[in-house]
């Protein structure tokens, strides 16, 4: 399925560099729409109990030993893989610093053990590898394992399901399904239509054995979850194997092959289908509003100088109203955006931040008795890593949640803008085609607007209260009374840091709506003074041309006709193309 999507790509992005080459096509979307279609992945989110075989499975799907694994939890951020000519690993920090790294030194960032507890501020690391798994259109995932002793991985793990087009959910034959597995699954749940159950290491037992531990799998998960699920086997082990040494009977025996052709037809409904839908639609249109100017400016030639003076008239005045139009949607579009922010973000910041000093600030407490015997410089330097590490943690994982949350709602009103702003777009052309009687097609499309990612982050170089307050003073004093100091000021650092992070994120998302608004807008009302042009220019055109003369109008018409013969071809390729993904 994934091998036919390629192709329906190919064929889309060569009608769409036939639509360059045809002068006649003017406003076209063009570069815009060969970039979505050439840059658009699958995203695959890799998830599961920590020491289910995750990282071994990407492996072995790309079919190379890139990713690190152990008999200990160990991946602790999430690894992005995408296709590149070479290997290529950088890594992206939380204060928005990049940097690229040797293959080698990735145990570095990525693991527990390298990076434990994330000191090193790592916000996802992105590995390009020439693939030809990835070069199909996929990009996975690999996140760390859920219900590990690391709280902080199993967040890390939530953050990506949202961005998923489909999740990969391993499970083990040699571990039943764990009360950390269910508790995962039961939050997950409402993206259960895109989870695919995957029981690895199938080749630990035989046939019988391996379906009696899938059916115990898919029985408990249902109970959990109330819901029926399918569950596939695998060998993650013998897939790598069999890809490392080209063996297709070992590929075969993994079970893998059989997986991908489901997986591939899931993502091809899921997503390619939608792409090459809609992507097809706004050529189609842009070639249907091409066909009318062509059609209005051989009406012009040949139409009497007073009878298409009494029409122009009549489109000047329907033009007027259409621009009055155009000044209500941006007057609108300010005050849906506004409500956005103040209704969703402000809201769910300020509901968060409430959340989240209340289970701190017990938390803090509990530290500071269990360290309480610590000198106060040591008890100053244990409370405020804590506070660093949590807020920056739980930041994380809410914004990742909110960026999800507000893009698709920022993409529910630009969808009904677009709509607003089509439909006023078909009633100019529709009256142009009525008032010329020329034909004019009508093909209905969608643009998907998001808002892009970029964050802010600052905590240890910018003083708090807790440097500010706890002097040199205050550790000369007796230690029960400079220890609670030390908390006192704890308190302050941490509500300080709450709040102080809250609205760096609120300034960020808050301004990326700002540009993703002004971005739409811009281009959402130019097609509406595209299209007047467009019209207009048509008719001056032909009055133009006809000024020069019956040998010119005759040429100029033969050539608008060649011009025709090539978006009919066209249109017809493109509908061709649309037919196979309805």
């Amino acid at each position: 399925m994934l091998d036919n999507y390629s192709l329906l790509k190919k064929e889309v992005i060569q009608c769409i560099d036939d639509m360059l080459a045809i002068e006649n096509i003017p406003g076209c979307p063009c570069e815009e729409l060969r970039d979505k279609v050439k840059d658009n992945v699958f995203n695959l989110v890799v998830l599961g109990q920590f020491k289910r075989g995750k990282t071994s499975l990407i492996n072995a799907l790309i079919g190379a030993e890139i990713l690190p694994t152990a008999v200990v939890p160990l991946t602790s951020i999430a690894t992005i893989l995408k296709y590149g000519e070479a290997l290529r690993i950088k890594v992206f920090l939380t204060d928005g610093a990049v940097k690229e790294i040797k293959p080698e030194n990735l145990p570095l960032y990525v693991t527990e053990k390298g990076n434990p507890r994330n000191e090193k501020n790592v916000n996802e690391v992105v590995v390009t590898y020439p693939s030809p798994y990835l070069k199909d259109s996929v990009q996975m995932i690999d996140t760390p394992g859920v219900g590990s002793v690391y709280q902080h991985n199993t967040d890390v793990a939530y953050q990506y399901i949202p961005k998923s087009d489909a999740a990969l959910f391993l499970l083990s034959v040699d571990q039943p399904v764990s009360q950390a597995e269910l508790d995962f699954l039961k939050d997950v749940r409402e993206y259960s239509n895109r989870i695919f159950f995957l029981q690895n290491k199938a080749d630990y037992v035989d046939a019988k054995d391996l379906n009696e531990s899938m059916a115990f799998s898919r029985e408990v998960i249902k109970e959990s979850i109330g819901s029926d699920i399918k569950i596939f086997p695998l060998s993650a082990k013998l897939a790598l194997d069999g890809k490392l040494s080209d063996s297709k009977e070992l590929i075969e025996k993994s079970f893998l092959p059989a997986f991908e052709r489901i997986l591939s037809a899931f993502l091809m409904e899921e997503k390619g289908k939608v792409l090459i839908f809609s992507v097809s639609n706004t050529l189609l249109r842009v070639l249907s509003q091409a066909m009318l100017e062509l059609e209005l400016e051989i009406k012009s030639l040949t139409t009497p100088l007073e009878a298409l003076k009494g029409k122009t008239d009549a489109f000047e005045n329907k033009k007027k109203d259409v621009l009055l139009e155009k000044q209500d949607f941006d007057i609108l579009l300010d005050s849906e955006v506004n409500r956005l922010i103040k209704n969703s973000l402000d809201d769910d910041l300020e509901k968060f931040k409430k959340e989240i000093t209340e289970k701190f600030i017990p938390e803090l407490e509990s530290l500071y008795e269990a360290n309480k015997r610590l000198s106060g410089k040591q008890l100053k330097t244990a409370l405020e890593e804590y506070i660093i590490s949590e807020v920056k943690n739980v930041y994380n994982n809410w914004r990742a949640k909110e960026d999800g949350k507000l893009s698709t709602a920022f993409e529910s009103i630009c969808g009904r803008f677009t709509g607003k702003i089509n439909e006023t777009v078909d009633n100019l052309l529709k009256f142009s085609s009525e008032l010329f009687s020329v034909p004019f097609e009508v093909f209905k499309s969608e643009e998907l607007w998001t808002i892009k990612s970029h964050f802010y982050y600052k905590f240890k170089d910018e003083p708090g209260s807790l440097e500010l307050l706890t002097t040199s003073f205050t550790f000369a004093l007796p230690r029960f009374i400079s220890n609670r100091i030390v908390l006192k000021n704890a308190r302050e650092f941490m509500l300080e840091m709450i709040d102080k992070q809250g609205g760096r994120l609120r300034f960020d998302f808050a301004g990326r709506l700002d540009k993703s608004k002004y971005k739409f807008r811009w281009e959402m009302l130019q097609k509406i003074e595209a299209t007047i042009e467009g019209i207009s220019s048509a008719i001056n055109k032909g009055l133009t041309e006809k000024s020069k003369g019956e040998t010119i109008v005759q040429k100029r018409k033969a050539d608008l006709s060649e011009t025709a013969r090539r978006i009919d071809i066209l249109k017809g390729s493109l509908i061709r193309i649309r037919q196979q993904v309805t």
